[in-house]
């Protein structure tokens, strides 16, 4: 299904961003994206960000109807008669093993990928779509004054994440991270970091307070957070086996989720012991950064003790 797709989706993507961008249209950059995206990439993408809205919208049929999803929606029965006939016994409709965005399709009665990004098939598609790209026109062109954009108002349109948060995924053992940084090269300064942070987001090792990668006094892990966590940064600190956890310009250490045999932290890497995961230790960060609470314990932390700021260079 996504095969028959990628050509409409590819095409449908294309002529969303030259509706958004206009006259400004930058014909040279769609053009490089039409050459080097393939399209099957592209319809996969768009699939998997319709995952979120598809389980909401099943979960909302399936509990104000009753029904189960994969064997009780009415439409299925021939299929189910069918599938009964064949397999001698077996009312599975559909299969495990298909995409779940296949399933949620089927179960809500929807016409397939490639027939709902099909403008002959389906005439409203375009019409629709260009309804909403003006709409989102007209709030950027209300809402493009910096009063508006200091009051919370973004030019980015929210996606929800299809999959289940989670930070980095961190080996067992410490002395595989370890050697894993002295190989590890710094986006910014395309260089092996002398004293190397892992972004707990992204999984990339930036340098920490290297004067190679600082501009205006700003550090390499704050100018990364503004990328990729927005005022949001949390890093382990590999040669200090610690973490910087970071909110605008305040911040704060703790220790990293690797302990010893004995379960004690080595923080600054002091006595030489094997150190291993403590997933619950790193359930716990995970959780702190799911339920946004990372600002709330650096202030707990600042009040705690005495700071001298600073946390921009980092």
């Amino acid at each position: 299904m996504l095969e028959a797709s990628a050509a409409g989706i590819h095409g449908l993507v294309i002529w969303a961003i030259r509706q958004m961008q206009g006259p400004d249209v930058d014909n040279d950059a769609l053009d490089r994206l039409r050459s080097t995206t393939h399209p099957i990439t592209m319809t996969k993408l768009v699939a998997t960000l319709l995952l979120p809205f598809l389980r909401r919208v099943a979960l909302v049929f399936s509990i104000q109807h009753g029904l189960d999803i994969g064997r009780e929606a009415p439409w299925l029965q021939a299929e189910r008669h069918q599938a009964l006939g064949s397999s001698g016994g077996s009312t599975q409709v559909m299969s495990p093993d298909e995409p779940e965005v296949e399933r949620l399709l089927k179960f809500l009665n929807l016409p397939k990928l490639h027939q709902i990004f099909d403008p002959e098939t389906q005439a409203g598609t375009l019409a629709l779509a260009e309804g909403w790209l003006r709409d989102l026109r007209q709030f950027r062109r209300r809402h493009a004054s910096p009063m508006s954009l200091g009051a919370g108002f973004t030019m980015a349109v929210p996606v929800c994440m299809p999959t289940p948060y989670s930070l980095v995924e961190l080996p067992e053992g410490f002395e595989v991270l370890f050697e894993r940084s002295a190989k590890a090269f710094c986006p910014r300064c395309n260089s092996v970091p002398s004293d190397p942070a892992l972004c707990l987001l992204c999984g990339n090792f930036v340098c920490v307070q290297g004067f190679c990668c600082q501009e205006d006094g700003i550090g390499e892990c704050n100018m990364h957070m503004k990328t990729c966590g927005g005022t949001i940064g949390v890093y382990l600190l590999v040669k200090k086996c610690g973490l910087v956890l970071l909110h605008h310009d305040n911040g704060c250490f703790m220790s990293a989720p690797y302990l010893d045999q004995h379960g004690e932290v080595d923080l600054g890497l002091k006595r030489g012991r094997p150190l291993y995961l403590n997933h619950g230790r790193y359930e716990e960060m995970r959780r702190l950064v799911l339920t946004q609470k990372i600002p709330v314990f650096i202030a707990r932390k600042i009040d705690q003790s005495f700071d001298i700021g600073g946390w921009v260079s980092l």
